[in-house]
C-alpha cells in the first residue's frame, strides 16, 4: 500500500519533530504501507519557487518567490483547480496521484492560521475532494483562534476518512465534532535503563542512522546518580515579552535543583532552546544535551531522571514514558496544560515568565514528586504504556 506522509517534520533537528515522525514511519511499515512519498513541513511551511510550474527555470525571479497557497476557504476551490489545470503545486500533484492513501501528520503545526495550517487543510481537500484518495489527518492537536482557520476546519474535517487527535483538548477545540482521539506517536519510544549510557555512541544507538553529533557538553554527568532535566521552550520565542531574560530564574532553579535532587541536566530539544541552555551550562558547569542528541538517547535521559520542568511538548512524552514526573512551565502554552490533562499529571499554572516569583511553590512540587518516588513513577509508567498502544490509531485507516 503506497503511502504519501505529509508534513512529515524529520527535516527540523528539533527532538519531538523528528521522533515523531520517525516513529510514524514505522507504524505505517508494521500496518503494511510504504511511504512512496513525502511532503516535508519545509515544503509546505513557506514558499517555494517549485510552487508555480511556469517558474520552476525561470531566471527572472531575483529571489522573490510568490507565494500561491490559499489563504481562506473561499480560496480553496479555485487554488484546486489550478493545481489540477498543472499551474501550481506540480510536486503535490505528483505525490498525491501516485500513491493510495495520503496521511497527513498535523503535529502541533495548525494554529494561527499559518500558510502550514491552510497547507495542511488544502492538501487533505485535494487528496479527497479532487482525487479522490483515502485521505486522514492524523497525530495532530489545533488551536482554533482564529475565525479563518476554523472555517477552512469545519469544511475539510468531514470530508476525510479519518481524522486522529493526539489529546483529548483538540477534539473539544473543534467544534465539527468530528475526529477521535489517540496519542502522538512519539510515545513508542520506550526508555531503556541506566545501562544505556554506556552504549552511548555504539552502532545500536541511531538505527535510522541519525548522526551523533554534540551529545553533552559542558559539566560531569553519572547517570548512576539522581537528576533533574530542565528544558526551555517556544513560549519563551513567541514575543510575548520581548526583552525577557529567563536566564537568572532558570540559574536559580538549577542551584536549587541540585541541592535537591543532585545533578542537574539542561535540555535543548530545539536549537532555539540554546540561547537560554548555553549560557546557563556555562555559567554553572552544568551538562547540556542539545539538539543533536539521537532520538533513543533523549528518550533514556528524560525517562530515567527524577523529574522533568520545561514547556516542551515531546520531551515531556519522553519523560512520562519512563515514569518521569513533569513539572510543565504551562501558562500562556495550551498545549502542555493538554499534555498534563492527558498523562493524568497534577495540574499547576506556572508562569515561564515569572519562575522566581513562584519559586517556593516550585521546590514545593519538585520535593513532593521525590518523595511519591517509585509508587508515582509506576502509574506514570503504566499510563504512558497504554497511551503508547494508543499510538497505533493513527495508522487505522491503513488496516
Amino acid at each position: 500500500m503506497k503511502v504519501c506522509l505529509v508534513n512529515d517534520t524529520s527535516d527540523d533537528p528539533n527532538w519531538g519533530a523528528r521522533a515523531t515522525s520517525l516513529a510514524l514511519r514505522e507504524l505505517i511499515y508494521e500496518a503494511g504501507g510504504q511511504v512512496e512519498s513525502t511532503l516535508y513541513q519545509y515544503r509546505i511551511g513557506m514558499a517555494q519557487t517549485e510552487d508555480i510550474a511556469s517558474a520552476r527555470d525561470a531566471e527572472a525571479l531575483l529571489g522573490l518567490v510568490e507565494d500561491v497557497a490559499p489563504s481562506c476557504w473561499q480560496e480553496f476551490e479555485s487554488s484546486a483547480h489550478e493545481v489540477m489545470d498543472g499551474v501550481i503545486f506540480p510536486e503535490i500533484y505528483s505525490a498525491l496521484a501516485t500513491n493510495d492513501v495520503v496521511l497527513i501528520s498535523g503535529e502541533g503545526c495548525i494554529y494561527d492560521c499559518t500558510r502550514q495550517s491552510r497547507m495542511i487543510y488544502f492538501i487533505a481537500y485535494l487528496a479527497k475532494r479532487f482525487f479522490g484518495k483515502p485521505t486522514a489527518i492524523v497525530n495532530h492537536s489545533v488551536v482554533m483562534n482564529d475565525p479563518v482557520l476554523r472555517e477552512i476546519a469545519d469544511h475539510v474535517y468531514p470530508l476525510l476518512d479519518d481524522i486522529v487527535f493526539r489529546e483529548p483538548d483538540s477534539v473539544l477545540a473543534c467544534s465539527s465534532g468530528l475526529g477521535r482521539v489517540a496519542s502522538d506517536a512519539a510515545y513508542l519510544y520506550q526508555p531503556q535503563g541506566s545501562e544505556w549510557w554506556s552504549r552511548l555512541g555504539s552502532p545500536q544507538e541511531s538505527p535510522q542512522g541519525e548522526h551523533e553529533g554534540e551529545v553533552l557538553r559542558g559539566g560531569a554527568f553519572d547517570p548512576q546518580a539522581p537528576y533533574a532535566c530542565i528544558g526551555g521552550g517556544s513560549v519563551y520565542f513567541r514575543g510575548l515579552k520581548p526583552g525577557f531574560d529567563a536566564i537568572p530564574s532558570f540559574s536559580k532553579l538549577c542551584r536549587a535543583l541540585q541541592a535537591s535532587v543532585g545533578q542537574v541536566i539542561l535540555t535543548a530539544s530545539s536549537g532555539k532552546d540554546l540561547s537560554i541552555m548555553a549560557p546557563v551550562s556555562e555559567r554553572l558547569d552544568l551538562p547540556l544535551a542539545g539538539v543533536n542528541l539521537p532520538i533513543q538517547s533523549a528518550v533514556n535521559l528524560m525517562g530515567n531522571a527524577k523529574v522533568y520542568i520545561g514547556a516542551r511538548w515531546h520531551p515531556s512524552i519522553f519523560a512520562h514514558s519512563g515514569g518521569t514526573p513533569v513539572i510543565a512551565l504551562n501558562r500562556h502554552t495550551v498545549k502542555m496544560d493538554a499534555f498534563l490533562k492527558q498523562a493524568d499529571m497534577p495540574q499547576r499554572g506556572f508562569d515561564p515568565f515569572a519562575i522566581e516569583d513562584q519559586f517556593d511553590d516550585l521546590m514545593a512540587e519538585v520535593k513532593a514528586h521525590l518523595q511519591a518516588g517509585e509508587g508515582l513513577r509506576s502509574r506514570l509508567r503504566i499510563g504512558a504504556h497504554r497511551l503508547a498502544g494508543m499510538a497505533r490509531e493513527n495508522v487505522r485507516l491503513l488496516t
